[in-house]
């Protein structure tokens, strides 16, 4: 049986799929190492694998079809997600991928896959141009990596992401915000919005800062939030608001 064109159609498959197509799985079995043998597919990980190009030799499965392809809850996730979006800044070989169930981080074409176990399953999208992608929205991909600056580069890389995104529908990013239900998200999230102008309305800045009330906390965890925000209490790098300070904060 010729498998190459249920192949090149599945794009990314497992070995149980393979035998549901040929009737046995030990006849599967044989018919991948064979078909890798030969350079016609690739193995991702243990008990998943990918086509190759007939001409290169090389997978044809991109790195966000691979991350939501892991298991049943897997999508791309933080800083691969402002990737998938266009809005990352600088390349980056890791690939964090969201998940209802950890599995062993691996390694495969250059990249370096991980499980982040996510405590919410909302605002993930299956985007028509490709139906084998999972994707955090844009709205999520923004309160994730503010959340977890450093799965995002940094605060310079996730300053840059943001300033890149032209329209935002505040209202999810609320609902996220309420299903986190984390003070210091609010506080983050609004001094983030507030501070590079994101267009969202007054309206949402200052439904942050209510639910952000009077506790203190730090943008950063790797120290370098040392400048505090009076207007927001919060710590925050000093560099960010030398760049970004059209708000006139007052500073400490």
């Amino acid at each position: 049986m010729d498998l190459l064109p249920f192949l090149h159609q599945k794009i990314i498959f497992t070995p149980a799929e393979i035998a549901e197509k040929v009737g046995k799985l030990r006849s599967a079995t044989t018919m991948l190492a064979r078909l890798q043998k030969n350079g016609y597919v690739s193995k991702i990980r243990r008990g998943l694998y990918c086509v190759n190009n007939i001409a290169t030799k090389l997978p044809e499965a991109n790195k966000f079809q691979i991350a939501s392809s892991i298991n049943p809850s897997s999508f791309v996730a933080y800083h691969a997600a402002m990737d998938y979006h266009g809005l990352s800044h600088q390349v980056y070989y890791e690939v964090a991928i969201g998940t209802m169930n950890y599995f062993n981080s691996f390694d495969f074409d250059g990249y370096h896959y991980y499980s982040h176990i996510t405590p919410i399953n909302l605002a993930i999208e299956n985007p028509i141009a490709d139906s084998l992608v999972c994707v955090t929205s844009v709205e999520r991909t923004i309160v994730d990596c503010i959340d977890r600056i450093d799965l995002c580069g940094g605060w310079e890389e996730l300053a840059n992401c943001l300033q890149s995104v032209s329209y935002i529908r505040e209202e999810q990013v609320f609902e996220l915000l309420q299903a986190y239900n984390k003070t210091a998200l609010y506080k983050k999230t609004g001094f983030l919005f507030e501070t590079l102008h994101l267009p969202v309305s007054l309206d949402f800045i200052n439904k942050c800062r209510a639910y952000a009330r009077n506790s203190v906390c730090h943008l950063t965890s790797d120290g370098d939030s040392d400048r505090f925000c009076q207007s927001w209490r919060i710590y925050v790098p000093d560099e960010l608001l030398n760049r970004n300070n059209q708000n006139n904060y007052e500073l400490i």
